[in-house]
């Protein structure tokens, strides 16, 4: 398990199939890429340096190779600018100036959350990207959508337009709820006669593996993934994470 400190930033846009923990969270992660070794789908933790905040971030880029790797350098740049700060949505305004200025080729998805201990509360903002799914102790899975967002152009996918505001809203959490986040790659992964993954057998396999630790949650989703694609090939990368308020037992007994 890859353990992530104070003012760490741990991610980028390669192949991986690990388990993730810091203070806060806990996360097993699979990105696969469908073709080469640098996908454009990119994931990012970071910690602040009090360790008290924890960043997930999940872009899905629509090219591959230099472009994805450039917003791998600028997304972990604004990340590091705003380590400390709950600023999620600030990230996305930054990222979505200089995604528009690459053209409409580079237009992006992407999600930001933020795990705040002090009041434990989880902040969420979204560019256009599938939005999270959670899990609180005694209730089911359920989207987190933006909500009451205000009138006007907001949180398009990065690079559409260069103005565009971003809202973030926020839920409390408590220890041992759940978060999943992912790409289109999963839930549009089509089988030989086309039809998608989709959401509804996603939450499917989320409500049966519910007891199940994070790893054999990871597991259960890939396997069924596989089962629907019949051996048809990915025409897309697929990243997933599935995530836990509460650091592993693990990263406790690590020594200081």
């Amino acid at each position: 398990m890859h353990k992530i400190r104070c003012a760490e930033i741990w991610g980028g846009n390669r192949p991986v199939d690990t388990s993730v923990c810091t203070s806060a969270l806990s996360a097993a992660i699979h990105s696969k890429v469908c073709d080469g070794e640098a996908g454009g789908d990119i994931y990012y933790f970071s910690v602040c340096s009090y360790d008290q905040l924890t960043r997930i971030a999940i872009a899905d880029l629509r090219g591959h190779g230099d472009e994805a790797s450039q917003l791998s350098r600028w997304l972990y740049q604004a990340l590091e600018e705003r380590m400390n700060t709950l600023d999620g949505a600030g990230v996305l305004t930054e990222l979505n100036k200089l995604v528009h200025a690459q053209g409409f080729q580079a237009i992006t998805t992407a999600a930001i959350i933020s795990y705040y201990m002090g009041d434990s509360k989880l902040y969420y903002s979204y560019a256009g990207h599938p939005p999270i799914v959670v899990r609180r102790q005694g209730e089911s899975w359920r989207s987190l959508p933006i909500e009451n967002a205000a009138p006007g152009l907001a949180n398009l996918p990065l690079g559409v337009m260069a103005n565009v505001r971003y809202d973030q809203c926020e839920i409390p959490l408590q220890p041992m709820d759940r978060l999943f986040l992912y790409t289109d790659g999963l839930s549009e992964r089509a089988n030989a006669a086309g039809d998608l993954y989709g959401d509804e057998r996603l939450n499917g396999v989320l409500e049966r593996t519910g007891g199940q630790d994070l790893d054999q949650v990871k597991s259960a989703i890939l396997s069924d993934l596989t089962i629907h694609a019949g051996g048809q090939e990915a025409d897309d990368d697929c990243t997933l994470l599935v995530v836990e308020v509460g650091a592993s037992e693990v990263f406790r007994s690590f020594p200081e």
